[in-house]
């Protein structure tokens, strides 16, 4: 059987209630017995309260450091999607100002020679057949002129759904001020696209107008407040 201390302690029990000299001694191993359990259960206690103070220490450091982390690549990420979505917006508005400005720049194409003629096609974007169908059209630049005209909504079309679509897509790395004015930008260059169409397809002047008010009056404003919302997020006066 093996002895442990509750079995010393009883011993010594014992001898303490039959008396003498050897109970004297008995006290004192008692004594000195029990101030080491005593010193060895407070240390087991403190050994075991460190241990749970690390233990949540470690705990508490592992959530900050993921919370960290996870705020870390929310910023990182809006750090690539800002000026992605600046670069969009602005190729948007090149396109859709392109469509929409009464000022439409345009070779006088009828003045010009057949090698002439032939050169500039090389580097249109009409389709071939139109590029055959011009040649033999009486009035070119008429041709010509109506002809682009869908080539470039097409293109301005695109720019916007491209935009629109990493608008949608990336909203969460965007906060309340820059979102609010991305889909409104989003919204205005749609809207003028469309009178854009509906001026071209009904030969009425107003609606282009109206698209390019749109243009001058909404979007312009809105151009300049998500720049400087973006270079606030992006600290732009620091890395002066």
């Amino acid at each position: 059987m093996a002895i442990t201390k509750e079995i010393i302690l009883q011993f010594i029990y014992d001898i303490l209630l039959v008396g003498g000299g050897a109970a004297v001694i008995a006290y004192y191993i008692f004594v000195w017995l029990g101030k080491r359990w005593i010193e060895g259960w407070f240390a087991k206690r403190l050994e075991a309260y460190k241990h749970a103070q690390n233990q949540e220490l470690e705990n508490f450091k592992y959530k900050i450091n993921a919370l960290f982390d996870r705020i870390t690549k929310i910023h990182e990420k809006e750090f690539e999607v800002l000026p992605t979505a600046w670069q969009k917006l602005q190729n948007a508005l090149g396109h859709v100002a392109s469509v929409t400005s009464p000022f439409q720049r345009c070779p006088d194409i009828n003045r010009m020679t057949g090698e002439q003629l032939n050169e500039f096609l090389k580097s249109s974007v009409l389709l071939d057949s139109q590029k055959q169908e011009l040649l033999a059209a009486p009035d070119k630049f008429k041709y010509y002129t109506e002809a682009i005209f869908w080539h470039k909504l097409s293109a301005a079309q695109e720019s916007v759904r491209d935009l629109h679509n990493y608008i949608v897509n990336n909203r969460i790395f965007l906060n309340v001020e820059l979102s609010t004015r991305f889909n409104k930008a989003d919204e205005v260059l749609y809207s003028a696209l469309i009178d854009s169409e509906v001026s071209r397809e009904a030969n009425e002047r107003k609606f282009i107008s109206e698209a390019y008010k749109k243009i001058k009056e909404e979007v312009t404003p809105l151009i300049g407040e998500i720049e400087q919302l973006v270079q606030k997020r992006l600290h732009y006066d620091k890395a002066e």
